[in-house]
């Protein structure tokens, strides 16, 4: 009877440890989604222009995370804001904010300006991590520049003398968990999909644009010529209460406030051909994705007829 007793305190103890280390594990992969964090959020502004490089404006477009399979999407994009003729090419690197822990960093989509770029191996209870871009200038216009620095400061260059050169300049960009948007069907795609992506991301800009236009500022600068009129009428009606020197300065003001009405037409006229720009802007970006969804159509169709 005592052997049983034991036996069933054993599997009670069992039960109950593998239960507290199930718990505990929950705890700690789902932490980030039910615990507060006050620490103040790092993460990179997206769709705005990151300056700290020589040559170079980065615009941070999209980051995601697929925390089944371990690994980051990011979207950016580089702007040429430089003077040199040869425009640099990048390297990128990341690493955790507190271990300093590195990750692998691959380009997996990259045209013109655009860059896709997956980091792998990232577990899930990462917090921060900062994906380094490194601005590698062309050799020849760095040397071209210090032989100038060395003719400045001596009046001579010796042809043979060596040369020094300044490291790359390097900018992080940021990624907080708080965010970085989760997707478990997050997988490497087709370089069309990719190109198609962008497209979309700028024309999501534009619509913010566009509603910003037509709901915001446009009938803001109605809002403010109905404003100054009123203003006008009251100034009006109390005409005939004042004397010849108080009509006079009536009259000023008056002319004052049609010249601001004036000026605020010109601003909403600005507005409405922003609104019609920017609405030509999505109609040609709209094209531009349904002809390279067409031209991956005929691809298809061709390889089909080849089989």
């Amino acid at each position: 009877m005592k052997l049983k007793i034991n036996k069933g305190r054993e599997n009670k103890f069992y039960v109950s440890l593998m239960a507290f280390v199930i718990i505990s594990f929950l705890i700690i992969f789902t932490s980030k989604l039910w615990m507060y964090d006050d620490n103040p959020i790092k993460q990179t502004p997206f769709n705005k222009d990151i300056l700290g490089l020589e040559q170079t404006t980065l615009i941070l477009k999209k980051w995601h995370y697929n925390p089944e399979k371990g690994f980051m999407e990011v979207f950016l994009e580089t702007r040429h804001t430089g003077s040199d003729n040869v425009r640099p090419t990048f390297a990128f690197a990341a690493k955790a904010s507190k271990t300093l822990e590195s990750y692998p960093v691959k380009i997996i989509y990259q045209k013109d300006n655009q860059f896709v770029l997956h980091i792998s191996e990232v577990p899930q209870n990462y917090t921060v991590i900062g994906l380094f871009v490194k601005e590698i200038r062309d050799q020849k216009i760095l040397e071209s520049e210090a032989r100038d620095k060395l003719f400045a400061e001596k009046g001579a260059v010796d042809p043979s003398a060596t040369l020094d050169l300044p490291q790359p300049k390097e900018k992080i960009i940021v990624g907080d968990y708080r965010k970085i948007s989760a997707d478990k069907t997050l997988k490497e795609m087709a370089q069309v999909v990719y190109e198609e992506e962008f497209i979309a991301l700028e024309i999501e800009q534009i619509i913010k644009k566009i509603n910003t236009l037509e709901k915001e500022q446009i009938p803001l600068q109605d809002d403010i010529i109905a404003s100054i009129e009123n203003e006008m009428k009251q100034l009006e009606s109390e005409l005939v209460y004042k004397t010849e020197d108080e009509k006079q300065e009536v009259r000023l003001q008056l002319v004052k406030k049609k010249t601001a009405i004036e000026n605020v037409n010109e601003k909403k006229e600005e507005y409405k051909n922003r609104l019609l720009e920017m609405q030509n802007k999505k109609k040609k970006l709209q094209e531009k994705i349904e002809m390279i969804r067409s031209g991956e159509k005929k691809k298809y169709a061709a390889e089909d007829e080849s089989v």
